[in-house]
């Protein structure tokens, strides 16, 4: 391949047309001892200024594709700034690499939004790599930055979300996730930033700690989007209904999601029972068989009976199906004598509730302990109690043998 086939193939390339520019790129590289050793064997020992103008063409790239603010390599707009520094030894490859990638990256991200000042809007004007590093690092620019790198988050998870769309209407927006990337999502996008263990940094494990056990459902009200009411993740296997911050969780959390959302919960089953198919069917990834809809549904109105049970003001309370309706009598009945009181029947005492094991084991620490009670809720108080300072996701929580 000719030297001109690889200028026009590659972003910096195309802009070595001077040979004395190129030998100096080759000696550069022949002394930078940051470069990956891997791809400098591959060159072998006597590679020719074709192969090493590719080799530092693929390695910028490489590098500008992959910063805290996105790809900033396919314009090339870096590449002949980054190169004359490089060959006048003011940066090695590792400056490039690390940081300086990322330096760039938010200054495009600044510059493309409109939020330099003036003074640092003219790029060529810049002398070194670590004076852009200065300005972007500055209190000016901080929280921009931040806001523009976590956009960039949630775009990239929003990308990648897989989730069924339970109800989705004026008032509320109703999920079931099958993946990290929607619980993220549903975390840090539209309104409050909510402290869900399954969409925060290290949401990965805690999602595939929960989501084999039963459906996650995600819950936002619209109308209230930003209060920590607003947004409310449930995962009935573990009895778990949690607010925003999770200030408000398990039977505290069904009984406040009852009040602030009665009839919601039967419209969501309603909508889990309509996508039965769809559910089971995109949750096989997930779980062996995929979720099983009907026991999933039994499961809420067991686990968060005051969530599922609660009726918006003037409607009744649905009667058990089983319930026989009362008739009118034909006639009074006659009055009859009443009958001599009988002595009270000794009350016969009430069957404790049978006690389970649970192996409850410590997150940071890794220590274990076995811990008989009732069930679920019952454990994790117990913990708590003990331990004031900590909280439900310090822990995992498992049924022990």
């Amino acid at each position: 391949m000719k030297l001109t086939q690889i200028v026009n193939e590659a972003n910096v390339a195309a802009k070595l047309k001077d040979p004395k520019t190129i030998k100096r790129l080759t000696i550069a590289m022949r002394h930078d001892n940051t470069l990956p050793r891997s791809a400098v064997a591959k060159l072998g020992p006597r590679p020719s200024n074709d192969d090493i103008v590719q080799l530092w063409s693929n390695l910028l790239d490489q590098s500008l594709s992959r910063t805290n603010y996105g790809d900033v390599s396919a314009d090339g707009k870096f590449d002949e700034w980054l190169t004359k520094l490089y060959i006048n030894g003011i940066v090695d490859f590792e400056d490039i690499n690390g940081e300086g990638g990322d330096a760039l990256g938010a200054w495009k991200a600044l510059s493309t939004r409109g939020r330099l000042a003036e003074p640092h809007q003219d790029f060529n004007k810049f002398q070194s790599l670590r004076k852009i590093q200065q300005i972007v690092q500055s209190r000016e620019y901080r929280s921009d930055l931040e806001r523009i790198k976590n956009a960039e988050e949630i775009e990239k998870h929003k990308r990648e979300k897989k989730e069924t769309t339970l109800i989705d209407d004026d008032r509320f927006l109703v999920t079931l996730p099958y993946n990290y990337g929607a619980c993220y999502t549903f975390n840090n996008s539209a309104g409050f930033q909510a402290s869900f263990c399954t969409g925060s940094s290290s949401g990965l494990r805690w999602f595939n700690r929960y989501a084999p056990e039963g459906p996650i459902i995600s819950i936002l009200d619209k109308e209230n989007a930003d209060d920590v009411n607003g947004k409310w993740q449930m995962h009935a296997p573990t009895g778990q209904m949690n607010n925003g911050d999770q200030s408000i969780t398990y039977s505290r959390g069904d009984e406040k999601f009852s009040e602030l959302f009665p009839g919601l919960m039967k419209r969501i089953t309603a909508a889990m029972k309509e996508k039965a198919q769809e559910i089971n069917q995109e949750s096989q990834e997930i779980t062996r068989g995929g979720y099983d809809v009907d026991a999933s549904i039994a499961e809420i109105k067991n686990r968060l009976p005051q969530s599922y049970n609660a009726t918006p003001k003037g409607e009744e309370p649905e009667a058990p199906a089983d319930e026989p309706q009362q008739q009118e009598p034909e006639r009074e009945p006659e009055p009859q004598p009443e009958p001599e009181p009988e002595a009270p029947a000794a009350a016969e005492p009430e069957e404790e509730p049978a006690q389970q094991t649970f192996l409850v084991t410590q997150v940071a620490t890794g220590r274990q302990a076995r811990i008989p009670a009732i069930d679920m809720n019952d454990v994790q108080r117990m913990v708590l109690q003990r331990y004031p300072n900590t909280t439900v996701d310090d822990y995992t929580w498992e049924l022990a043998d």
